[in-house]
């Protein structure tokens, strides 16, 4: 299955109405992935399909429990999920990708380029300086970043596994993620 047709399934499957704008930058984006992905290792799945579940389903599907945004910190952004797919369908809300690893950093810069409300911020979080409402993540181990965490965000959104994330913050019940694939999505506040 192409990159096109299982990403309109996932947009149909979660109900959303997104512009064709959305979607072309939704796929210039794995593109773009899969063009960098020859050369550094950006993300351990690569078929279309997997894809367009994985990476872009989770983070539209974060889209749709998140309330309204002024801005958020996608801690550990990696390959630019879930902040980009974030940024592409809340023009509104600045995003800063927050990415320590210099080849990473190269390519949020690169693919969010044509983004006017992401920043890109190449160091540690522990090194930023910066603090923002929200902060975002998946595939970053939560314990290694709640305690820099909890003096820059009030609230913080994690795409993971079934247990819990952690004690640092008050977390809602945990939602299940649509594919079946024992993740979920929890929401804490400080």
């Amino acid at each position: 299955m192409k990159f096109a047709q299982a990403l309109a399934k996932v947009i149909a499957d979660l109900d959303l109405d997104l512009t064709e704008s959305q979607f072309a930058a939704l796929a210039g984006h794995y593109a773009l992935l899969t063009h960098w992905s020859r050369r550094i290792n950006l993300t351990a799945v690569h078929d279309a399909a997997g894809a367009a579940v994985r990476h872009y389903g989770e983070s539209l599907f974060l889209h749709k429990r998140l309330p309204p945004l002024t801005d958020a910190a996608d801690v550990g952004s990696g390959a630019g999920f879930p902040g980009i797919p974030l940024a592409i369908l809340r023009p509104e809300t600045h995003f800063y990708l927050i990415e320590a690893v210099r080849k990473k950093a190269s390519f949020l810069s690169e693919a969010s380029r044509a983004l006017e409300n992401v920043s890109i911020v190449s160091r540690r979080l522990a090194d930023w300086p910066g603090r923002s409402e929200w902060a975002v993540m998946r595939a970053v181990a939560p314990e290694k970043v709640f305690g820099d965490l909890e003096s820059r965000v009030r609230q913080v959104a994690i795409l993971g596994t079934k247990r819990p994330p952690g004690n640092h913050f008050q977390w809602q019940d945990p939602i299940d993620l649509p594919w079946g694939e024992r993740r979920r999505v929890w929401i804490g506040f400080t």
